[in-house]
């Protein structure tokens, strides 16, 4: 699908342009024009940090991909959610240096890299280590799961028929807009000379919503969402909190010169 192809092509030259260029990271060629090419942009071969994993001659993709235990909802401004890139070896043989690419999409375009806090563990209770969050021409937020800060480490290793559980951490800024956003983790090796070979999840979708206000607490923009009876009830919550609160102010005095 058309899909999958563009995200797998961003993962593919977003990845390699971690690794090699540090902090420039460009995209060679955009998503769109890769599917109608059907040829991934840039070069992913990496000097002693290519991912390599199983059989590049075999028809299948030897790395099975998903995204599992994300919740359905964020709330800008809220702290990071934390969810899991499984990545599954269907071979008999040692996968080294994978880096899963996280390739973010809402619907109105709008997510900027600055609106998302993105980061991962090497393990379940790790340390958080936070990502660089970059931007593509068609509107798509990606990021690598490499640390540049920590340059021991080369990727993530999957044993010959196992299961590695990357857990990866998810915030939005207070400004991101209200919007569905859908999720997926993809993992790009070389094949040969044919180009990219490339694995990707399911989708994994969720919403941005506005946080839950506590009871009695009327929402700041009234006008914006047309509940003009709550207008009328502010001016009375108001002056009955304020009686409320000289009461109880009332009490403390009396009490207090009884005391003297």
């Amino acid at each position: 699908m058309r899909l999958r192809t563009a995200l797998a092509a961003t993962a593919a030259a977003v990845s390699a342009a971690a690794v090699v260029a540090g902090p420039a990271l460009a995209l060679a060629q955009s998503p769109r024009d890769v599917a109608v090419t059907g040829r991934p942009p840039g070069d992913v071969t990496v000097a002693g940090r290519e991912p390599s994993c199983g059989d590049t001659a075999a028809r299948d993709f030897p790395l099975r991909t998903r995204i599992a235990s994300g919740p359905t909802a964020y709330h800008p401004g809220a702290a990071p959610s934390t969810w899991y890139v499984d990545l599954t070896n269907t071979t008999r043989h040692l996968c080294r240096n994978i880096h899963p690419v996280i390739v973010l999409t809402d619907t109105s375009g709008t997510l900027t890299p600055a609106q998302v806090r993105l980061g991962f563990s090497t393990a379940p209770g790790g340390r958080p280590r936070p990502v660089r969050v970059e931007h593509t021409d068609h509107d798509e937020i990606v990021a690598v799961l490499d640390d540049d800060t920590d340059r021991a480490f080369a990727g993530f290793v999957v044993p010959p028929g196992g299961t590695v559980r990357v857990p990866v951490h998810l915030a939005f800024a207070a400004d991101a807009r209200l919007d569905e956003v859908t999720a997926h983790a993809a993992v790009v090796q070389r094949r040969g000379d044919d180009g990219d070979w490339v694995g990707a999840s399911p989708s994994y979708r969720f919403a941005l919503v506005a946080p839950k206000r506590p009871p009695g607490i009327f929402p700041e923009e009234l006008a914006s969402t047309g509940r003009r009876a709550a207008a009328h009830a502010v001016p009375l919550s108001a002056a009955a909190a304020t009686c409320v609160a000289l009461g109880a102010t009332a009490v403390y005095l009396t009490r207090r010169h009884h005391r003297h």
